[in-house]
């Protein structure tokens, strides 16, 4: 098993491109999104104007295997629910190393320490076993348009 490090790619900007292909590949370009739109979007991660969003990436040996955001919302039907981890991703070579929860946790992590008291997430219903697993509470099935699960957790901040 090899060791992974995850830091912000603001810390990382040379990792922008492969996680905007990351992401891209992964969650956009099935619905017909342009990998632009995608890889412009990650500008606001690598200034770091405010506390959220945020971008975390998993690294072996220098090399991208994953990836992490933190936004404040990923499902435009629960505009009231902020913020969200989105975009969770590893590399299929290197999973089941632990990766995709480090990235979780990374995530919880430094909600709390913003004083977040409660992250959501979506996901499709083939992962409920692993959110659930690592703590998350499915709160309501079939949500937007491609009627994936929402998730909360609490961060226990303060």
């Amino acid at each position: 098993m090899a060791t992974f490090t995850i830091t912000d790619l603001s810390e990382r900007p040379q990792h922008t491109d492969a996680v905007a292909m990351r992401i891209w590949k992964a969650f956009w370009e099935p619905y017909g999104a342009p990998y632009d739109q995608v890889r412009n979007g990650l500008e606001p991660f690598l200034k770091a104007e405010k506390p959220i969003p945020f971008a975390m990436v998993a690294e072996i040996d220098g090399q991208v295997c994953g990836n992490a955001l933190v936004i404040e919302n990923d499902e435009e039907t629960r505009p009231a629910l902020t913020p969200w981890i989105a975009a969770v991703w590893v590399d299929e070579a290197a999973r089941g190393q632990g990766i995709a929860a480090a990235l979780l946790e990374e995530g919880m992590r430094r909600c709390a320490l913003l004083g977040v008291p409660r992250v959501y997430l979506v996901a499709r219903p083939g992962m409920r076993g692993f959110y659930v697993e690592r703590g998350w509470m499915p709160l309501e099935e079939g949500v937007g348009k491609h009627g994936l699960t929402l998730y909360a957790r609490d961060t226990k901040a303060g």
